[in-house]
């Protein structure tokens, strides 16, 4: 911009006198044509930068700064600087409108003032210094545009003093002007032109920051309404806004489908809104003159597509302005028709569910019944274990009684605490049942009552557990006629034993003299008259030859039979262990097997097997007269070069002497009085056809330990077991 004071003085600033004080017209005219400029920019910030270029450059001042009042943040707010050292420092200034600063007062008093180095004001030398001021500040009060007339009496605070010439009377002041000059170069009449500038440039920018502040406003209003519009779309639900004469300002739409929408609509649709029109009018209407502040109530509009009813609840919240005053009504409708039909429907399953709950109530009566008069206990628990049913026979295993004494009570809560141990193991498993065996206590006589339970998810038709039944069977009758059939088979093997031994021994006895038969027959035969003695000497070795076949007949006789397959010692070991629990218990002996899980299966006769260690425990208990401890455990052999399995077996017995000890593989040897001495001598055998080998150690006072080796694949078995076939 050209300096017009290059052209009316030598002095920085110097202006000419105005009319009638000898101002030149173009000064006039030029201050004009900025105010024109400033009226023509585009925004607030252009303006500024206008104003500050017209100071500076256009009148030549050193420096000029403009700050504008920001009500909200309580403060005097820097817009722009040019010609101080740090321009863009000094734009960032905010001054506290609370301050009684020169540079503030000059706000509040509204009128011009000068704020200098040599000054007695320690803040308006701080100002300078933020500044970077080179000279003294003249500082110019901006007014705005005039107040309405009931404003002026409460603004006249922010208005100028009584003794101002140049401003209106009734102008608000928004902001402040500073122009760097030395204040004993300034003549009055360049203040005087600088506060005419300042008063004109001063209802521009306020004129513009409102501009800009109305618009920020309307654009603010306006995000709003599509906030609000947003979000009512956004809601399933019908949303109607209405005015205080119950005319729809604003709805969704939901909403415009129900009362509105009537774009190409048929007779029907149109009759249809226009009948909920009317219904919710009369809602309106009656709302309006409730006592309520909310108001919240049921109406049945109609369907304009489909012509049925529609049920809904209307809440309804009056809607405020700034001032509280109420300016319309904010209705919701919730769609509460599916609710009604679920009620109705409530209501009709309710009286199904009585009916049955009644038949629930006669079938469970029934099952009580049914369940009293079978002879097994039945328990039926839910999947945590806690009893729902018991029939009487449970009731005498798992509940408790006021009556009964305590070692009964102890006896029932064991058994409770196991079938409770059985459930859970059930549930932890994917199986829907299972079958068992469990060790309970008789009440009445604490004496062990061995059980078989059978136990049985019931599911529901989504698939969860609602109860397991689980049956009991006393198994007590059936381990004592197992018990008479094992020792009636081990009466018999052992008789087998010992007609195999005798035969064993006829034959071992008899084969000599036939030997010596034939020996003899043969020296005959080879002898003199052999013409005479032909027709004996036939006879005789006819009569050798059947009694060698004889004797062949009863060896076989004395050997095993039975089918060879594949067995697993552990489960023959519990199945012994099974047989002879009963004894067991009534001869005070413990018995602790320690089973090895990896253990192979071994090639066998499963019944031979069963035999040997059936042996092997009875004599190990046997050797205990008052109780003891008898100790089973297998394991793999690893000594051996072939996969081969260990059995041991051991007892706390009185133990067996080291002359006995060379002997108690000998038949018809025993150390009973009552002994046939042929158990161990045929578990020998047995165990030497399965290709293996028994041990025994022992010491007299301490015990006897008899350990089995069975390689798992014999060859000799199933050569043996081959030639059996064949």
């Amino acid at each position: 911009m050209e300096n017009r004071l290059a052209h009316t003085s030598t002095k920085p600033g110097a202006l000419a006198e105005g009319p009638g004080r000898g101002l030149p017209q173009r000064l006039y005219e030029f201050i004009f044509e900025v105010t024109t400029q400033l009226l023509a920019a585009q925004s607030l910030e252009d303006q500024v930068s206008l104003l500050l270029d017209t100071v500076t450059a256009g009148l030549g001042y050193a420096g000029a700064a403009v700050a504008l009042i920001d009500k909200r943040g309580g403060a005097l707010r820097m817009r722009g600087a040019a010609g101080f050292a740090d321009d863009e420092a000094a734009a960032r200034l905010e001054l506290p409108l609370d301050s009684n600063a020169p540079q503030v007062k000059v706000v509040h008093d509204g009128r011009p003032a000068w704020i200098t180095r040599d000054g007695g004001d320690d803040e308006g030398r701080a100002f300078l210094k933020h500044l970077g001021a080179g000279a003294d500040i003249f500082a110019l009060p901006l007014f705005g545009a005039q107040l309405p007339r009931e404003r002026r009496d409460a603004d006249l605070a922010l208005g100028p003093g009584e003794d101002g010439q140049f401003w209106s009377p009734h102008s608000l002041c928004v902001g402040a002007l500073y122009v760097g000059a030395r204040r004993e170069e300034t003549e009055d009449e360049q203040a005087d032109l600088l506060a005419r500038f300042a008063e004109r440039v001063g209802g521009v920018l306020s004129s513009t920051a409102q501009t800009e502040r109305l618009g920020a406003t309307v654009r603010k209003l306006q995000r709003e309404r599509q906030w609000v519009e947003s979000i009512m779309k956004s809601v399933a639900d019908p949303i109607v806004l209405t005015n205080l004469d119950n005319e729809i300002l604003l709805q969704n739409r939901r909403a415009e489908e129900l009362f509105s929408d009537r774009r190409d609509a048929s007779e029907g649709k149109r009759r249809a809104l226009e009948m909920n029109d009317l219904l919710f009018s009369a809602y309106l209407s009656s709302a309006a003159v409730a006592s309520e502040e909310i108001v919240g109530r049921d109406i049945t509009l109609v369907n304009p597509i489909e012509g049925s009813d529609i049920h809904f609840e209307v809440i309804s919240s009056p809607a405020l302005n700034a001032r509280g005053e109420r300016i319309g009504l904010v209705s919701i409708f919730r769609d509460v028709t599916d609710l009604r039909r679920a009620n109705e429907e409530l209501a009709r399953n309710f009286v199904k569910l009585q009916q049955t709950e009644a038949e629930a109530r006669r079938e469970r009566d029934r099952l009580d019944l049914i369940l009293e008069h079978v002879g097994q206990p039945i328990a039926v628990c839910d999947s945590s274990g806690k009893f729902i049913l018991l029939n009487r026979r449970a009731e005498l295993l798992f509940q408790e009684g006021e009556p009964q004494p305590a070692p009964a009570r102890r006896a029932v809560r064991n058994n409770a605490v196991k079938l409770t141990s059985f459930i859970s193991a059930l549930a932890s498993g994917a199986e829907t049942g299972r079958q068992a065996e469990i060790e309970l206590i008789d009440p009445e006589t604490g004496q062990g009552l061995p059980m078989e339970i059978t136990s049985a998810e019931v599911l529901d038709a989504t698939g969860q557990v609602t109860a397991v039944v689980s049956v009991l069977h006393d198994l007590s009758e059936i381990r004592e006629l197992e018990r008479r059939r094992v020792e009636q088979q081990l009466f018999e093997s052992e008789k087998l034993a010992a007609v195999g031994r005798l035969a064993a021994s006829i034959a071992h006895e008899v084969n000599n003299p036939l030997e010596a038969i034939k020996n003899s027959l043969y020296l005959l035969s080879t002898g003199k008259k052999i013409e005479q003695n032909q027709r004996f000497l036939d006879v005789a070795r006819k009569e050798t030859e059947r009694v060698s076949h004889i004797i062949r007949q009863m060896l076989g006789f004395a050997r095993r039979t039975g089918e060879v397959e594949w067995v697993s010692a552990n489960q023959l070991i519990e199945e012994t262990l099974i047989l002879v629990e009963k004894k067991m218990r009534q001869a005070r002996v413990e018995v602790v097997a320690e089973f090895d899980p990896g253990l192979p299966r071994v090639r066998a006769r499963a019944d031979q097997l069963r035999q040997v260690f059936l042996n092997l425990i009875l004599n190990a208990q046997q050797a205990m007269e008052r109780g003891g401890r008898i100790g089973i455990r297998t394991s793999r052999h690893e000594a051996a070069l072939q996969p081969t399995v260990s059995i041991e077996i051991s007892d706390t017995g009185r133990g067996i002497s080291e002359a006995d000890l060379a002997r108690i593989f000998e038949p018809f040897f025993s150390t009973r009085t009552k002994g046939t001495g042929l158990g161990l001598w045929v578990t020998q055998d047995i165990v030497r056809h399965h290709g293996g080998r028994i041990e025994v150690t022992s010491a007299e006072g301490e015990g006897t330990t008899f350990q089995i080796i069975l390689p798992v694949d014999s060859p000799a078995l199933a050569e043996d077991d081959a030639g059996h076939k064949a």
